[in-house]
C-alpha cells in the first residue's frame, strides 16, 4: 500500500492557506476596489460582479473536465501545481488594476476575474485529486484532507487580519490603486510559493507510471460519473446545504453583533472564535476516523454543529459566552469538515470501480461547485431574510422584535439548513471498507 512521507506530513495543506488569502482578498475588497478605489460606473461593477457566480461555477466543472481529459507527460495531478500559480499571479493582479477608460479598465478587470478563476480552479480541484493518489490508508486520506480544510480555514482567519493591515500601509505611501495593485502581487506570490510547496514534497508520487495501465477518460466516462454514481449526488447536496448555513452563520454574526451584543466590532471576536474552533476540529478529523470512520464521523460533526449552536438561541447575548458556542460548535463541525475531500475522493473511486474510466476531476470538482453555491444562495437568502423581518440599516436601535428576528438569522435559520442536509448525508452509503475493497479491485484489474 501506499504511504505519505515526512515532507508531506510536515507541510500538507500550506497551499490552502496561500489560496485562502488570495481568495479572501476577492471575497473581501474586491468590489470595494471596483466602486471606491477604481470608481468605476456601477452598471460596469454590476456587470463584472453579477455574471461572477455563473461563470465561477462552470468554470469550477470545466475545470474537472480539462484535468480528466488532459494528457500530461509528468503525471496526472501534480504538474498543474506548477503550471497554473505563476497564470494565476498575472490575471489576479489584472483584476486589481486601473488601465484606460471606464469600459477598458471594467472589461480589463472582468477579464482578469474569468481567467483567474478558471485557471485556480483547475489547481485547485488538481490540488484536491492528489489525495486519492498518494496513499491507500484510509486513516492517511483523511488526514490529508483534514489538513486541507485547516489550511483554507486558517488562511481565511490570517487574512482577515493581514490584508487590511497592507491596506491601510500602503494606501498612505503608494496611494489607492497602486497600493492594491502591489497587494494583489504579494498574496499572488504567496499563491504560488505554498502551491509549488505541495509540488515538491509530493515528488514521487503521481508518477506517469501511475498511469500507464489507467483507462482513458471519455466525456461519456464523466457523465457517467455523475449519473450513475448515487453517493456523489446525495453528498454535493449534502455538501451544497451546509454550506449555505456554515456561510451564513459567518454572515449573520455581524447582525448579531451590532444589534444584540451592541457592539460591530464585535463580530471579528465571534469570527475568530467561530474559525479557530473549524482549525482545530478539523485537525481532529483523523483521529475520529480511525475510531468512528468516515460516515459516522461526519454525522457526529453536524449533530455537534446543529445542537450547539442552537444553544446559541437560548442564552443571553454575551460576546464571551457566544464565542464559546461558536469555538465548540466549530470543534464538532471541523471534523466532518475536514473530510470533504475525502469523501468525494471516495465517490471517485466508486466511479472508476463502477465504470472504469477514472474521472475523478471531474468529481473532486464539485467539491468546488458545492461551495459556490453555498455562498450564492447564502447571499440570495441573507437578503430575502433581511427584507422579510424589514430590517433597515440605519435604524440607531432595533427593537425587541428586530432583534428576534436577527437572532433567528443567526440561530434558528442555519440549524434549520443544518438538519435538512443531514437527509442527504444519511442517504450516503459508502463505507471505509467498501471503498478500500473497491480500490483493491481497481488495482487488480490495472495489474
Amino acid at each position: 500500500m501506499k504511504r505519505i512521507n515526512a515532507k508531506i506530513k510536515t507541510f500538507w495543506g500550506i497551499s490552502d492557506i496561500g489560496f485562502s488569502f488570495m481568495a479572501t482578498m476577492e471575497t473581501s475588497f474586491f468590489v470595494y476596489f471596483l466602486t471606491d478605489v477604481s470608481q468605476l460606473p456601477l452598471g460596469i461593477v454590476a456587470l463584472i460582479t453579477g455574471s461572477s457566480a455563473l461563470i465561477d461555477a462552470i468554470s469550477a466543472v470545466l475545470a474537472g473536465i480539462v484535468i480528466d481529459k488532459a494528457q500530461l507527460k509528468k503525471g496526472k495531478y501534480r504538474p498543474w501545481l506548477l503550471y497554473c500559480p505563476p497564470f494565476v499571479t498575472v490575471f489576479f493582479v489584472l483584476m486589481f488594476t486601473k488601465i484606460g477608460s471606464n469600459v477598458t479598465a471594467g472589461l480589463l478587470c472582468g477579464l482578469g476575474y474569468v481567467l483567474s478563476h478558471f485557471i485556480w480552479n483547475i489547481s485547485w480541484t488538481a490540488n484536491r485529486n492528489l489525495i486519492s493518489v498518494l496513499t491507500d490508508d484510509t486513516t492517511e486520506k483523511a488526514f490529508l484532507s483534514s489538513r486541507i480544510a485547516m489550511g483554507a480555514t486558517g488562511g481565511k482567519l490570517l487574512a482577515s487580519y493581514a490584508v487590511p493591515a497592507l491596506s491601510s500601509a500602503l494606501f498612505g505611501i503608494l496611494g489607492g490603486i497602486p497600493a492594491y495593485t502591489v497587494i494583489a502581487i504579494i498574496v499572488s506570490v504567496l499563491f504560488v510559493c505554498t502551491y509549488f510547496t505541495h509540488y515538491f514534497i509530493t515528488d514521487g508520487y503521481d508518477t506517469p507510471e501511475d498511469q500507464i495501465n489507467s483507462k482513458a477518460v471519455t466525456f461519456r466516462d464523466m457523465g457517467k460519473s455523475i449519473v450513475s454514481n448515487p453517493h456523489l449526488i446525495v453528498f454535493l447536496c449534502h455538501d451544497a446545504i451546509r454550506l449555505i448555513a456554515y456561510y451564513g452563520v459567518a454572515a449573520a454574526a455581524s447582525y448579531y453583533a451590532k444589534y444584540l451584543l451592541g457592539s460591530a466590532a464585535s463580530a471579528g471576536v465571534l469570527l475568530v472564535f467561530f474559525n479557530l474552533g473549524n482549525i482545530i476540529g478539523s485537525g481532529f478529523s483523523q483521529k475520529a476516523v480511525a475510531k468512528w470512520g468516515t460516515k459516522k464521523t461526519n454525522i457526529i460533526g453536524m449533530l455537534g454543529f446543529i445542537v450547539l449552536h442552537l444553544v446559541c438561541y437560548f442564552v443571553p447575548a454575551n460576546v464571551f459566552l457566544i464565542s464559546a458556542l461558536l469555538f465548540v460548535s466549530q470543534l464538532f463541525f471541523g471534523m466532518s469538515y475536514g473530510l470533504t475531500s475525502s469523501m468525494y475522493a471516495m465517490c471517485g473511486t466508486y466511479s472508476e470501480w463502477k465504470n472504469g474510466g477514472a474521472a475523478k476531476g471531474v468529481i473532486m470538482s464539485f467539491c468546488s461547485l458545492a461551495i459556490k453555491i453555498g455562498v450564492a444562495v447564502r447571499g440570495v437568502l441573507i437578503t430575502a431574510f433581511l427584507g422579510f423581518i424589514a430590517y433597515d440599516p440605519n435604524m440607531t436601535a432595533a427593537t425587541a422584535e428586530m432583534q428576534n428576528g436577527l437572532k433567528m438569522l443567526f440561530v434558528i435559520v442555519p440549524v434549520v439548513i443544518l438538519a435538512v442536509s443531514m437527509i442527504p448525508l444519511l442517504m450516503f452509503q459508502l463505507t471505509d471498507e467498501k471503498v478500500a475493497s473497491m480500490e483493491q479491485e481497481i488495482t487488480a484489474r490495472r495489474n
